[in-house]
């Protein structure tokens, strides 16, 4: 502060001391301008008309006043200069010259070009008298000192003056700043080392400041306390994050890690992490300094690394287990549909190539036509399959009151051919007038493909058996006495494109769409959905019709 108070005064008082000598000189200049003119008035009283007009008479004027003197006719040729030989020539192009031609007289003050010097002229149009002719000029003019002549004569004092003045303010500085910085300073000290009391000043100006001070000093304590909270809050929200985060420098330098990085990284405090070093494809991947992500499996989990790299470096951590099952049953799915579809779509092209070429007996087309309509019935079941299940997302329909005892009545008997051909006995306990909120559409779907199922993965003579009960929570169970299914299935079971059977042959007539839209519409509605299975013995599913819950 000492410095920039002192540099202030300086400033002040060095542009004080420039514009004041700035002025001076303008004064100064102005004074000498209006003292040379007084002069060469003088000057011009001694001019004799009666003299002759010429160099010689010129001459002997100048001599006696020291001044140069011209004598010009009345359009500003010269006759006569006491300075130069330039007669013949014209100045009516000059200030002073053109002022006394048009009202008897006119100074200026210029550099001159003969002379070669800064000049006050005095001219004066003679209107008669004596030898020298009617309407001539007499001109006259001494040397002038410039302005910034004036000023540089003035420097070596203005330099004494910006030293005399620069002593002065560091003294004037020095004693400004303790006076006012003193107080500062010690109210500073004490605040510094209050350590929660009180702080005061006996200076009414400094007053508000120990005020904010005392305020300060009462409010850190639950600033701190808020701090460390928020750090606790941060850390106890990284560790509870399902990710796994890692933020550092080198692998020996870790910044910031969370619990769940640290377990899958084997980390432990103020070590290296393992697998920086370890991992031979992380190690490349640190040493490109390119981002990229990995895929490793630990335990059972798949996990996915992702490499940001910069100043620091960041690695995210995330579980991708289930990302990947989907992905492999897709994978599934698309060898099961590949399947499924070359070999309707092969009969089909077959057929018709053989009866387009006429190499077909008239009494065998009827059978050929009859098979090319039963693969393009099973290619539209499977489109169908996939059109209902992505449908699902973009029904946005209202819903309403279905009777389901009415419904299950209305569709089992669509389904007593392949009961017969099958030879299952089918048992009903179905309790009459049980409504849900839903849509009829949605229902025939889920009943649909619970009760497809129960009869294609059923023994022969096997059972079926479908259940109902009303009350505060309907509940619906379709339970048959079919293959059953084994643990990895009963996982797996409700997953899309998933299939029991992986035989592909048709037999079955599966997608692995049908329970996969089956769970789709019950999360949707808000419903519960179990499986019961033993392998070799059967198979329960069971929906609890619950309130849909408000989203």
């Amino acid at each position: 502060m000492r410095k920039r108070l002192l540099a202030a005064l300086l400033s002040i008082t060095v542009v004080g001391i420039l514009l004041l000598a700035a002025l001076f000189t303008d004064i100064f200049y102005d004074n000498s301008v209006e003292s040379a003119k007084n002069q060469l008035r003088v000057y011009m009283n001694f001019f004799d008309v009666s003299a002759p007009f010429t160099q010689e008479s010129a001459e002997t004027y100048a001599e006696k006043t020291g001044a140069r003197v011209t004598f010009m006719q009345a359009d500003g040729t010269v006759v006569a200069d006491s300075f130069a030989p330039v007669q013949g020539e014209t100045r009516e192009d000059r200030e002073e010259v053109r002022a006394a031609i048009a009202q008897g007289e006119g100074f200026a003050v210029r550099e001159s070009d003969t002379v070669g010097e800064n000049m006050i002229y005095y001219c004066v149009r003679i209107d008669g008298g004596g030898s020298v002719p009617a309407g001539s000029l007499v001109r006259v003019g001494i040397t002038l000192n410039t302005g910034l002549s004036f000023f540089v004569d003035a420097l070596p004092t203005i330099v004494w003056f910006l030293v005399l003045d620069i002593l002065c303010c560091l003294i004037f500085a020095w004693l400004l700043t303790s006076a006012v910085l003193k107080p500062v300073e010690d109210l500073t000290k004490e605040f510094a080392t209050a350590s929660g009391k009180e702080v005061w000043t006996k200076y009414a100006e400094l007053k508000p400041l120990a005020k904010l001070m005392n305020e300060m000093n009462a409010d850190i304590g639950d600033k701190v306390a808020r701090i460390k909270e928020d750090i606790r809050i941060e850390k106890l929200v990284l560790d509870s994050m399902e990710h796994g985060i890692a933020i550092f420098r080198t692998p020996s330098d870790v910044i910031l890690i969370n619990k769940t990085a640290a377990r899958l990284l084997n980390y432990e405090e103020n070590e290296p992490v393992p697998l920086f070093s370890e991992d031979q494809e992380v190690a490349d991947v640190l040493a490109s300094g390119e981002s990229a992500s990995l895929y490793r499996k630990i335990g059972e989990k798949d996990y996915n690394f992702r490499f940001t790299l910069g100043e620091p470096n960041v690695l995210l951590i995330t579980d991708v287990t289930e990302s990947m099952a989907a992905a492999r049953s897709k994978n599934e799915f698309i060898a099961n549909v590949t399947h499924e579809m070359n070999t309707p779509l092969t009969s089909i092209k077959g057929f018709a190539e053989l009866i387009g070429a006429g190499a077909v007996p008239p009494e065998r087309i009827q059978g050929m036509a009859k098979t090319i309509i039963k693969q393009s019935d099973r290619l539209a079941n499977l489109i169908r399959s996939i059109i209902n299940f992505s449908a699902i997302d973009s029904d946005e329909l209202p819903d309403y009151e279905v009777n389901v005892s009415e419904l299950i009545a209305e569709l089992i008997g669509g389904f007593e051919p392949k009961l017969r051909q099958k030879n299952i006995a089918l048992r009903m306990d179905v309790e009459q007038g049980v409504k849900v909120m839903s849509r009829r559409e949605r229902l025939v779907e889920i009943l649909n493909n619970l009760v497809s199922n129960g009869i294609r993965y059923n023994k022969e003579g096997g059972s079926l058996e479908i259940s109902l009960t009303g009350g505060k929570q309907p509940r619906l169970v379709v339970r048959d006495t079919g293959i059953g299914l084994s643990a990895e299935d009963k996982t797996r079971i409700f997953d899309r494109f998933y299939t029991v059977d992986k035989s592909h042959n048709g037999a079955g007539g599966g997608f692995g769409l049908g329970l996969a839209i089956v769970k789709k519409l019950c999360l949707r509605a808000g419903w519960e959905l179990k499986v019961e299975s033993t392998l070799g013995e059967g198979t329960a599913f069971i929906i609890d019709f619950c309130q849909k819950k408000e989203q």
